[in-house]
């Protein structure tokens, strides 16, 4: 009865927590504030091919909420491309779209080709970029960065 009890329960556990998480459906969204976002963005991708031709994330710090999980993944992503001395860059965008899911979530879609230059040896990838931006203090900071390719 008892092991019955523990796997019923295991069982429920199980399928509430399947549900959460979701990232739900994205939607082009009509916000007031989307061509500031842009421009925060945009500044953001020049600023990131800087740091990393300099190798240094300082640069990075003001475009963040510090400390949080995105914050960091995206330290550790600068810090491996900088120990392979690569560059990452965007040669080109395509689309650029302002994105709200049924939760209420906000995000910046960024859909062009990113070439991440090693040594001269360039790999060219389309793909698109996810950035999950926050207003603090009356500026935009960026709370998580998703990848796509």
């Amino acid at each position: 009865m008892k092991s019955w009890v523990m796997a019923l329960f295991t069982s429920l556990l199980l399928i509430l927590l399947s549900g959460c998480g979701e990232e739900g459906t994205w939607e082009a969204a009509d916000r007031d504030t989307e061509d500031q976002e842009t421009e925060f963005v945009i500044e953001y991708m020049e600023a990131w091919e800087e740091s990393l031709e300099r190798q240094s994330f300082s640069y990075m710090e003001p475009y963040f909420i510090l400390n949080t999980h995105g914050y960091h993944t995206e330290r550790r992503q600068h810090q491996q491309l900088s120990a392979s001395r690569t560059i990452e860059r965007v040669d080109e965008i395509r689309e650029i779209q302002a994105e709200e899911n049924e939760f209420g979530e906000e995000r910046i879609a960024v859909t062009g080709v990113f070439v991440s230059d090693r040594g001269g040896e360039e790999e060219r990838r389309e793909g698109t970029r996810y950035y999950y931006l926050q207003l603090q203090n009356d500026e935009f900071k960026i709370d998580a960065i998703g990848r796509e390719q």
